[in-house]
């Protein structure tokens, strides 16, 4: 299996999660979808479950009490030093949500919010760097925010993360428009603009060996479809609302890729 390189580089996604009241109903869902394994750790109070593929770290799914909010799918940046970076986020038109925190014996994080609303993370890697594993199935394979203010976005992120952010016209269909955030000459994360979008949010898109199949088997486990199957130039993808209403995209590779 493919490792990634780590440590991850400033401005690469690094991590993906989730805290939900009903964790064990959502690794119900993911697990035998994406062939995660990885249980509640008991010690944590959150009963966080690192997912693993092939003993690798691919995904995190926490859980939280009834009576709090609930955090849906999360992507989280990497960065050099956390609290500088959570020090420019107002100055940039975001919202810091949570400043600077240590997760003991794994690394600093923080949570903020984006000039259009949309929620991410950004990590600081100690001794865990986030994901361990690409290119494989079961793998976070792209990570693309949905707005309708793209420009605003795109400039907050590139000035945040120091990304070079490249921006091009979507083939119809879907059209729109589109930016993407380069890290070392490597696209990281996209920025999908359309007319209008209920709440800005960033969607994971997963890999899987064969989108067909899986999205019968996800539909099946109690999925909604958004969009079916189709073939793009970046591969085959569907869209889908999981049990729990979290958006997200099943994909896998172009032939021969």
């Amino acid at each position: 299996m493919p490792e990634t390189t780590l440590p991850h580089p400033q401005g690469a996604v690094c991590w993906l999660d989730t805290l939900l009241n009903s964790q064990d109903e959502l690794l119900e869902f993911y697990q035998p979808l994406l062939g995660w394994s990885g249980g509640a750790n008991p010690e944590d109070p959150n009963k966080y479950a690192v997912q693993m593929v092939g003993g690798k770290a691919v995904a995190g799914v926490g859980f939280m009490p009834p009576e709090e909010p609930v955090m849906p799918w999360t992507g989280y940046f990497a960065v050099d030093d956390v609290d500088a970076a959570s020090s420019r986020i107002e100055e940039l038109g975001g919202h810091v949500v949570v400043a600077g925190m240590d997760a003991p014996g794994v690394g600093r994080f923080a949570h903020a919010t984006d000039p259009t609303g949309a929620a991410f993370g950004m990590w600081q890697a100690g001794p865990f760097p986030g994901f361990e594993l690409h290119g494989e199935p079961g793998c976070l394979y792209w990570f693309e925010l949905v707005t309708s203010d793209g420009k605003s976005a795109a400039d907050f992120y590139g000035a945040l993360l120091g990304t070079e952010v490249q921006h091009m016209a979507m083939p119809d269909p879907p059209g729109g428009t589109y930016w993407t955030l380069h890290v070392a000459g490597e696209p990281r994360a996209g920025i999908f603009q359309v007319d209008e979008a209920a709440a800005a949010h960033w969607r994971p898109y997963f890999h899987v060996r064969d989108v067909d199949t899986a999205l019968a088997a996800a539909l099946g486990s109690g999925a909604r479809l958004l969009e079916p199957a189709a073939d793009t130039p970046y591969g085959r993808m569907a869209g889908l609302l999981d049990p729990l209403n979290n958006e997200f995209k099943l994909a896998s590779p172009p032939a021969g890729r």
